[in-house]
């Protein structure tokens, strides 16, 4: 179904919108990869700590949403 977009919203170009999609996976490999980094930093230290955690899953999320963006 195709709705009326008022004037007034902007909508990014499909090439803008591909970029944001690269970008975006880009840094949740950067999340990824950070939060991996923490957890191998803190498991020497027998620190539990959550930041590692959320890290992992906020950057599998990013790379889960545009990469099927990207994909599509």
């Amino acid at each position: 179904m195709i709705f009326a977009i008022p004037s007034f919203i902007p909508v990014p170009s499909p090439g803008t919108m591909q970029m944001i999609s690269i970008f975006s996976l880009i840094a949740g490999i950067c999340f990824v990869g950070a939060g991996l980094l923490f957890l191998f930093l803190n498991k020497k230290k027998e620190r539990n700590n959550i930041l590692p955690w959320v890290f992992l899953c906020v950057g599998l999320l990013l790379i889960a949403n545009h990469g099927l963006q990207l994909l599509f």
